[in-house]
Parts: structure tokens; C-alpha cells; sequence
């Protein structure tokens, strides 16, 4: 029976995927902003719960405490932190280790073994996961992960559009010069851009944009879903796949599902 106050949450769809707008109530009561990632849980068959990351955390760290690295292992390579975005990009309910490893290279899994040794990634064998098990990635690390921004390459933002057909421009002001500078090839769209919720602005000249664009498409197809899949798979930078992504996020034609997680609509 529903209680007074309740809202009918409507389902809509989005190209092939389906979406729900929450009630006002229910992100008050999450205290939701925008940018969070959460989780659905079944309860029962056909019966789920919506779950904030951070609540799920707490409650990981409450039953099995906090994991802290030693001093000397703090550092994380290039390599683990792809690893680690990878698995920070599949959902939380879908990381059981004999899935997730399936998924993996040779040499990925060797990596997740370090992380696993070191206390980087925990497996987490509790509630309904007690049989499978479920990687979790420990709160210090995801800390760190949470915060980690594409890498800006070198070079002013001019340099950058001009040598390499686009640019990742952190500060407003630049973004401004930027606009005056090329205001004509603004104005006549051969040169794009969008700010993402990062507060960065991604610009890439039209021409540039659109010799990547299928290829990007293509490998989403294939099941890349984050920026260090598809940057490895077409041999790109990270930064260069991050600037397609945000303005396929722009045009309607990608969504970001969680974050760093993406989708095609």
C-alpha cells in the first residue's frame, strides 16, 4: 500500500535504453544533487531497492572496517589505475569475480592479483554475495579515484587545437581567449565544444571530430564503455577520447550511465 506522499516514478525511453525521473521527495530524502552514482538491488524478483554508492561504502566499511595501505604503497601506478577505472566502470551488483575476470587480459588479471595483495581491491564475500563474492574497491583508493581528472596534455589550448585538432582547457579565462581567438570558426561550426560537469571545456575542430567519431561508435558497440578501454583499443589519448565523448554527450548521441561509464543512445 502506498503511504500518503508517495510518487509514481514514470519510466521513459532514450534511444535504446530506458530512464526514470526521481520525485522531488526521493532526491530530498537521498539528498541527491546530480553527479552521484547509485545502485539497484533486488530484494525480491520484482522487487528492487535504490541504494547511493557512498550509503553501500558505509556499510561495507561498518562490517568489514576501513583498509589502509602502507605507507610505502600508496602509490598507484598508470597501469592499476586503469585497471581500477575498469573496474570502478562496471556496477557494483556486477563485479563477481568469475564474471569480471572473464572480461580480463592476462596480464589484466596479474594487475588485479597486486591490487588484491596490497589491499587496493577488496572481495567482499557477505549478504547475498557470500557464495560469488564481489570485488570491492577499498575507500582510500576510490577516494582517489573519485577525484582523478584526464590527464591535460601539454602546450596552451591554442597549441593544442591547432597541432592536434583539439584541446582540454581547464581555466574559464583561457576557454574566453579561446572563444575570441576563433570566434569566425566558432560561428560557422567548424569548431565545437561543450564544458563537462568537470567544470572543463572540450574543443575539437569539426574536421577532427567527425575522422574519430564512428570509430569511437563502433567500439562502444563492441562493449567499451570508458575512456581507457576505448583510448587503448584505437591507440588514442585519453584526454583526445574524453573530448569525443563529451561532445557525443553534447549532441544527444552518448550518455554517461555512472560516472566514466558511457553509453550510447
Amino acid at each position: 500500500m502506498r503511504k500518503e506522499g508517495d510518487a509514481i516514478v514514470r519510466v521513459y525511453r532514450v534511444g535504446d535504453n530506458l530512464a526514470c525521473i526521481l520525485p522531488n521527495g526521493m532526491v530530498e530524502k537521498l539528498k541527491l544533487q546530480g553527479g552521484e552514482e547509485v545502485d539497484f538491488y533486488e530484494i525480491k524478483p520484482g522487487m528492487f531497492t535504490l541504494v547511493k554508492k557512498d550509503t553501500v561504502e558505509r556499510m561495507l566499511k561498518d562490517e568489514i572496517g576501513e583498509v589502509a595501505l602502507p605507507e610505502e604503497k600508496k602509490g598507484v601506478g598508470m597501469e592499476e589505475m586503469g585497471l581500477l577505472r575498469k573496474l570502478n566502470s562496471i556496477k557494483f551488483s556486477e563485479r563477481i569475480p568469475y564474471t569480471v575476470n572473464k572480461k580480463l587480459s592476462q596480464r589484466e588479471k596479474e594487475v588485479l592479483s597486486k591490487l588484491i595483495e596490497r589491499g587496493a581491491v577488496l572481495v567482499y564475500k557477505g549478504g547475498k554475495y557470500s557464495k560469488t563474492g564481489v570485488y570491492e574497491i577499498s575507500n582510500n583508493v576510490y577516494t582517489l579515484l573519485k577525484s582523478e581528472k584526464p590527464e591535460v596534455e601539454g602546450g596552451t589550448p591554442e597549441e593544442q587545437l591547432e597541432k592536434k585538432g583539439y584541446a582540454v582547457v581547464e581555466d574559464a579565462r583561457d576557454a574566453e581567449e579561446l572563444c575570441k581567438k576563433f570566434d569566425r570558426e566558432i560561428r560557422s561550426g567548424d569548431i565545437i565544444g561543450t564544458r563537462g560537469f568537470d567544470k572543463r571545456f572540450y574543443v575539437a575542430k569539426r574536421s577532427w571530430f567527425t575522422s574519430l567519431f564512428e570509430k569511437v561508435r563502433q567500439s562502444m558497440r563492441k562493449g567499451a564503455n570508458n575512456i581507457a578501454d576505448i583510448s587503448r583499443e584505437l591507440k588514442i589519448s585519453e584526454p583526445a577520447c574524453a573530448v569525443i565523448l563529451e561532445i557525443m554527450k553534447d549532441k544527444g548521441d552518448a550518455i554517461e550511465k555512472r560516472r566514466g561509464c558511457y553509453g550510447l543512445v
